[in-house]
């Protein structure tokens, strides 16, 4: 198993493939509850994001960066309606409407009208809904969040490969582990190591209900869970959404490699930068034997810093 840190640099998405369009392209755009959370995922020229949580303005450059056009997304898949999941929604002009993007979400969401979605256009979404978005194949499940019947995607390019974005989640269910089980890609919450967050000093509300089965998962359960989730299939796996006051990347790391090692897991383990963009793709092959310069969306190095 190979631990990087595979971040963009500007203009690039992954190397050669990018430009062939033959591979699967996953890069975190943000992860994190204060920088906000978008993941992007690309095949051909298919591209969609999950989730949107983040500034118009970062959104934007992040995606410029990256050399992608936010013309060209054909789709938005929303998890759940907090904040740091559907910000750039959130305006008198949200995202969505100023690119003519399709807003997937759902239909509970939608029909309560929380979020800020009630008047855009959206597709609406159940757990077992499947749709066709250009070149991609994108399955929604149930999971186990504080939100209204919130969901986790799995998308599938036409090569039958598949990554599964997995965060905000308190408990792993058969239905998540269905829907993330021997995925090639996985982007994976790892939200806190419990003793931080026991000793944070929050308040205990908030304590309680990140440690709910309604809340985050810790790094252990995040490992627990991961050695049961991948498979001979699986290459990657991104720990996602960590805590900045309660985790680092160091942390999460050391906890959750002793059980993709049980598992048997060779592939590389990356850790999303809260608010850099970072690749975990077989698109940028070289990931596995070196780590990146961090930039952010505005080009100023940001290291490895602890998120």
């Amino acid at each position: 198993m190979t631990v990087v840190t595979a971040t963009v640099t500007r203009g690039r998405l992954g190397g050669r493939d990018a430009r062939t369009g033959t591979r699967m392209r996953i890069v975190s755009l943000a992860s994190s509850s204060t920088y906000g959370n978008a993941y992007l995922i690309g095949w051909g020229s298919t591209y969609v994001l999950v989730d949107c949580g983040v500034s118009l303005r970062r959104l934007e450059q992040s995606l410029i960066s990256l050399g992608v056009s936010p013309r060209v997304l054909s789709g938005i898949f929303v998890s759940h309606e907090h904040s740091d999941h559907v910000k750039a929604l959130q305006l008198k002009t949200p995202f969505s409407t100023k690119y003519n993007i399709p807003v997937y979400a759902p239909r509970e969401l939608l029909m309560a009208g929380l979020g800020g979605l009630g008047a855009l256009p959206c597709h609406a979404l159940v757990s077992g809904s499947t749709v066709q978005v250009g070149s991609l194949t994108v399955s929604a499940y149930g999971k186990s969040h504080d939100a209204v019947r919130p969901l986790m995607f799995r998308l599938t390019d036409p090569n039958g490969t598949a990554v599964a974005v997995v965060t905000d989640l308190g408990e792993v269910t058969q239905e998540v582990y269905h829907g993330a089980h021997n995925a090639d890609y996985l982007v994976f919450e790892s939200n806190h190591d419990r003793q931080m967050q026991l000793t944070s000093g929050r308040p205990q509300m908030l304590i309680r209900r990140i440690l709910g089965r309604f809340g985050h998962l810790s790094n252990d359960e995040a490992g627990a869970a991961l050695r049961e989730i991948v498979g001979e299939r699986t290459r990657g796996v991104m720990l996602a959404h960590l805590s900045m006051d309660c985790n680092t990347p160091a942390q999460a790391v050391k906890t959750v490699t002793p059980y993709l090692r049980r598992a048997g897991f060779g592939g590389v383990l990356a850790v999303a930068q809260a608010g850099v963009p970072t690749i975990l793709s077989a698109a940028m092959p070289t990931a596995c034997h070196q780590s990146y310069t961090a930039l952010d969306a505005f080009g100023e190095s940001a290291g490895n810093a602890d998120t």
